[in-house]
Formats: structure tokens, sequence, C-alpha cells
């Protein structure tokens, strides 16, 4: 048996705007566990989630004529059931894990969502996952799109609000190599979401509006992921992973991304430690390719922004030393001082009609150096 809860309670202001919201989640389930064959097992049990949000949105100033202001409250009791298989063949090789689930929401009944997943051990340093299911959950616009309350910007309810759905499905091959002087693992993933139903903020029809409505359109998400870890001489560590993510939508028949996604991304990490690990050394590169920015060219001139973002680079780097229970850190983040310019539009006048945080993609700080020290108060 699980059980875990909390309480959130926030009083906040944004400019003009007073949001006050109290939280209550509650979750708990009751699992039983056979194992039937030598090869097989069942889990099976309950569930209960209990979320109880009051959100309260007040102006202090009302020239803007925004219209969202007001006591949000959303109550959601939803009990369900599940269960799960996990199946083995061919000598353990093969794994299939099938399971699914049933959910009675208060407000829109019953959902079941199934869900499986294959793992194929070609070999004992390559393996192969495929799995598919379905998903579905309730959005809480203001607390997860908090930056729309700093903004200008009216909230618009076209409609009520369904739960989000949509179907997942994916592959990932892992390979594992190890030598004498060199370990590590390649592996490559792709993802594909089709939403049924997806909230997200439209920002483009008015950029002095942000209209919320259910979308049941097409609208999909492609992520493919790769990712190479070395480790040489057990000194030496290396890891370096792409991104790419295709995310858009469908509106009559034109293809239009969806904004604050680049395309591309790039990390790459390097560390050093020596063998008799006295110290290590640091350092982590992001790049991230442009990104899809909200339509402003009906704004005046000077409130314009350019349709994408540019591309940019972040380098940090920490240098560790130990002294047995004490480690003495110093590093730089932002190394190269890269900074988003004029982040904000309309950034001198904050509570007039044009101001608007939704362009912001980059970092707004600075380089920063900083030291410290970490305290060990048991022996490893």
């Amino acid at each position: 048996m699980f059980v875990s809860s909390f309480h959130q309670d926030q009083k906040s202001f944004f400019g003009t705007v007073k949001y006050n919201a109290q939280q209550t989640n509650f979750y708990s389930n009751l699992q039983y566990e056979l194992v039937y064959s030598q090869k097989h097992s069942l889990k099976t049990g309950i569930s209960y989630r209990l979320l109880n949000l009051n959100e309260d949105i007040a102006f202090t100033d009302t020239s803007l004529q925004r219209t969202y202001a007001g006591n949000y409250k959303k109550i959601e009791n939803i009990p369900g059931v599940f269960a799960e298989n996990s199946m083995s063949f061919l000598n353990n090789k093969l794994t299939w894990i099938a399971g699914i689930r049933g959910d009675q929401h208060n407000q829109f009944g019953f959902t079941l969502t199934p869900r499986t997943l294959l793992k194929y051990d070609v070999t004992k340093q390559t393996v192969i996952r495929a799995s598919i299911g379905t998903g579905w959950r309730t959005v809480n616009l203001f607390s997860e799109n908090i930056g729309l309350l700093v903004s200008s910007r009216n909230i618009v309810f076209s409609e009520q609000l369904r739960p989000e759905r949509a179907t997942n499905f994916g592959i990932n091959l892992t390979q594992k190599f190890e030598s004498n002087n060199l370990s590590g693992y390649i592996s490559a993933d792709f993802y594909r979401t089709d939403f049924q139903n997806q909230i997200f903020p439209d920002y483009d029809t008015d950029p002095t509006k942000a209209i919320i409505k259910n979308f049941a359109g097409t609208s999909i998400s492609n992520a493919f992921q790769t990712e190479l870890y070395l480790k040489i001489w057990k000194r030496f560590e290396f890891k370096m992973g792409y991104n790419f993510l295709d995310v858009y939508r469908e509106i009559d028949g034109t293809k239009q991304l969806l904004p604050f996604n680049p395309a591309h991304k790039v990390l790459t990490t390097y560390s050093y430690k020596p063998l008799t690990n006295k110290f290590h050394f640091d350092v982590n590169v992001h790049w991230y390719g442009e990104q899809r920015l909200p339509d402003t060219q009906s704004n005046p001139v000077e409130f314009q922004r350019p349709d994408f973002s540019q591309p940019y680079t972040l380098v940090n780097t920490q240098f560790t030393y130990i002294f047995k229970k004490v480690e003495v850190y110093t590093g730089c983040e932002n190394t190269f001082d890269f900074r988003q310019k004029q982040p904000i539009i309309s950034w001198q006048d904050p509570f007039g009609q044009y101001f608007d945080t939704s362009s912001v993609w980059g970092p707004t700080r600075g380089r920063e150096i900083y030291v410290g020290i970490r305290f060990k108060l048991t022996n490893e």
C-alpha cells in the first residue's frame, strides 16, 4: 500500500495581477502481486486520487480591461483500478509487459488507458525496446502557465476545457561496449505522440490575448534522440546527446509549429577525475537551435519581434577538490556571457497594453561565478 499527500498555499502578485491559490493533492493505491509461474507475474490493484484546487485572481488596476479575474475552483475525485502482466520468453531474452487501467473521473466519466512494452535482449550488450499506449490528464492552466499572469495579455477561455488525450509509441536501441581502457554505450530513441485533444495557449491569433480552447485536430510531437557515453582509462568521461523535436499542428491543411520548442538541441559533458579521486573537473556545453516565437506582426512596429529565435550556446564549468569529509568547489555558469537582448516586449511600460513576456527564449542572466563548501557528515 502506498499513500502520499501534500498541501500548497500560494499568495503572489504579478504587477497588477493578484494570484492566490490553495492546492491539496492526495493519492493512494493498494497493490497485489502474484507470481503464477517462473516467467510470469501479475500486479493488480486499486487507486484513488484527489485534487482540490482553489485559485483566486484579481486586478489592482483595471485599465487594461482584462476579463479573467475571478475564482476558479476545481475538485477531482478519481478512483481507479489497474493490472499489469509481465511475461518472459526465449530464455528471458524477450520480456512483454501489458498493462491497463480504468479511472472514473467525477466530471468526465470513465476512461480506459492500455499500454504495452516489449524488450528484447539481442545480446547481453544490445537491447531493443518498443512501447505503445494511451494517456490522459486534466490541465491546471494557471499553475502550469504561470508566465501568462506576468503578461498584459488577456486570457480568454473560449470553451470549457476537456482532458488532454494522446496516443504515444516509440522504440529504443541501446548498444553497450566495454574493453580494458574504454567502456560506454550508444543509444537512439524515437517517440511519436498523437494528441486527440490538446490544451496549448493560442498566442498567435491576437498578440494582446492568450486564447485557451480545446484542439481536437491533427497535433503531433515527433522526438528523436541519440546519446553517446564514453569512459576512457577510468579517468575521462564524455557524454554527448542530440535531440530533434518536431511539434506541430495542422490548421486548414497547413503545418504550424508550436512555439517555444527548439527543433535541435545538443548537450555535451566532459569530466576528468584522477584515480586518486582527489578532485574532478566538469564542463557542460548546451547548444539550442532556433525556436518559433508567438506572432507579433499585428503589434506596432516597435513592439514586434522576429518569428524565430537565434541559436545560442551555454557553457558551464566546475572544479571540485576533496579533503576527506570536506569538498571545496568553484565554477562559472554561462561562461561566455550570452544573454537575450530586450527579452520583454514594451519593457518600458510594464503596465501598458503591449507589455509581454511570451517572447523570452534565452537566458536573461549573464556570467555567474560561484564558490562553495560541502561537508559530509558520514563516511561513504
